[in-house]
């Protein structure tokens, strides 16, 4: 089983307390401390990848620790705890910290074979935790107890890694050994470059990982600001604190271009706001939402319209008209 979900509301609301503890204490070798009188909300999902594990937890208020008796069969992984972000917030206590509290986009480093506390406070925090087998990791560490020692300021290695571990564990589905095993390279060498990896190990992650997580990073950005009539290849670039001519190089490795990209992703806002009229509309009154074929593309992110109309029909063999009137004419079939 590579994913697991728990979630409090999958219990009626008595068996809730004795479920949370019983799971945890099983899978993470911890015991929960919850407030009297407080009602419980916890939702986790956990990834499981080759060497890796990924584990957000959504939860109120409640005290998670590890003593003696839950070190007894513990293994030795070591893994990263990362503020994702969220209303709540968490503290940390373990060997070299007391009540150290994280900020958003930082982070710390724990160790399964050492007694420790976590404190979460707010009705809903967010804590993200991505372990790996300490064979895996210490031998690419520079200093692996420095690093411990220290909070870990948020960095783009830090940004990616917890953006493609969030990324993961919204994913329920079985994932074929290769793409796993991709995954947890990647995620592997944005630890090493955080954590300060050996020079080969540095060398290795900044070649294999960083660029293709960049590449990831920005195509996520381009979805969600692709109508930007401004948008170009520098305003994307400063955004990522990157070079142009660096944007352009991670598209043209996977045979692509910036322009090819975007111009894919504006296209295809189009052609399913043609298909689908009503779409993401805020209108509820059941009627078709039929903008203009020129509003639609403007709202993409088009500023020539005649450029806009050759595109299209050179994508999808077909004019905007004709994708509005075939769907049309199998409305009414």
């Amino acid at each position: 089983m590579s994913f697991i979900h728990f979630s409090t509301w999958d219990y009626p609301e008595a068996d809730r307390v004795e479920a949370s503890r019983d799971i945890y204490a099983a899978i993470s070798r911890i015991d929960l401390d919850i407030p009297k009188r407080e009602a419980l909300d916890i939702n986790t999902r956990i990834r499981l990848l080759p060497g890796v594990s990924i584990a957000f937890v959504e939860s109120s208020r409640l005290t998670a620790t590890r003593g003696k008796a839950q070190l007894a069969d513990a293994d030795d992984s070591i893994s990263l705890m990362l503020n994702p972000g969220g209303p709540g917030g968490w503290e940390f206590d373990q060997r070299h910290f007391r009540n150290m509290v994280c900020p958003v986009g930082a982070g710390c480093v724990g160790f399964q074979d050492f007694p420790g506390r976590i404190g979460f406070h707010g009705q809903r925090t967010r804590f993200l935790s991505v372990g790996f087998s300490r064979d895996m990791l210490a031998p690419l560490v520079a200093n692996l107890d420095r690093a411990a020692r220290n909070k870990l300021a948020p960095s783009e290695p830090l940004r990616l890694l917890t953006r493609q571990a969030l990324a993961l564990t919204r994913r329920s589905d079985e994932l074929p050994h290769a793409e796993a095993a991709r995954m947890s390279r990647q995620l592997l060498d944005m630890t090493t470059l955080a954590l300060g990896g050996t020079p080969d190990a540095s060398s290795r992650a900044l070649t294999r990982s960083l660029g293709a997580l960049r590449l990831r990073a920005i195509k996520a950005d381009l979805r969600v600001h692709a109508w930007r009539g401004d948008l170009s290849l520098g305003w994307v670039a400063r955004r990522h604190g990157v070079s142009p001519s660096y944007v352009r190089a991670l598209f043209d490795r996977e045979g692509s271009s910036f322009t090819d990209h975007l111009l894919e992703l504006r296209l295809r806002r189009v052609f399913e706001r043609l298909c689908h009229p009503n779409s993401g509309s805020h209108l509820n009154s059941g009627k078709s939402d039929e903008r203009s074929i020129t509003d639609i593309a403007y709202a993409a992110g088009f500023n020539n319209l005649s450029w806009f109309y050759r595109a299209f029909k050179r994508r999808f063999g077909m004019t905007p008209s004709d994708v509005r009137e075939r769907r049309m004419a199998e409305e009414e079939e």
